[in-house]
């Protein structure tokens, strides 16, 4: 199996949602919309931080605003490729668009753009205190691989999850 980088840097419509790439303005925009709501909001990560983060160009890092009817709803980042499959590296959806499956629906994206570069598994990490997320990532079949003790912040450890996908016969 060749592994194959997926989730072309493009516009994706996903029917109700739109995927854009991520622009500076719409960064601009997202940082503090970002920091002011949760787990961001708990650890205390400035917006300025968030911004220049959504900011940072790297090839293997694919940013999206996710836009739901025209309007901003939020966003999702992906580092491909990663370990045999690609990373969540941010899923947020802002907190008027939240309650409508967008989180579910940019999760079933990823795993078929996944799926159609034959990756071995999906990656997400998320905050210890973030319960919400763990359930929520865990209903979509991720399984919690290990404890990343103050990854991310000296208050709270990381939850480093995998959701497995098969293609053919494990190497032997």
């Amino acid at each position: 199996m060749i592994e194959m980088n997926s989730f072309e840097l493009a516009a994706h419509d996903l029917g109700e949602l739109a995927l854009r790439p991520l622009t500076a303005d719409a960064a601009e925009e997202l940082g503090p919309a970002l920091a002011a709501i949760p787990p961001w909001s708990v650890i205390g990560w400035p917006a300025e931080r968030m911004t220049l983060g959504l900011k940072r160009q790297l090839p293997s890092v694919k940013r999206f605003e996710v836009l739901a009817g025209g309007a901003r709803a939020g966003i999702i980042v992906i580092l491909d490729p990663f370990l045999h499959g690609p990373y969540l590296q941010l899923l947020a959806v802002l907190p008027d668009f939240q309650g409508r499956n967008l989180g579910l629906r940019l999760l079933q994206w990823m795993e078929a753009e996944a799926r159609r570069a034959e990756a071995r598994q999906l990656w997400v990490c998320v905050s210890t205190f973030n319960t919400r997320a763990q359930a929520f990532y865990k209903r979509f079949g991720f399984e919690a691989v290990a404890v990343l003790d103050k990854l991310v912040s000296d208050a709270s450890d990381e939850l480093f999850m995998r959701k497995r996908l098969s293609y053919g016969a494990p190497a032997g």
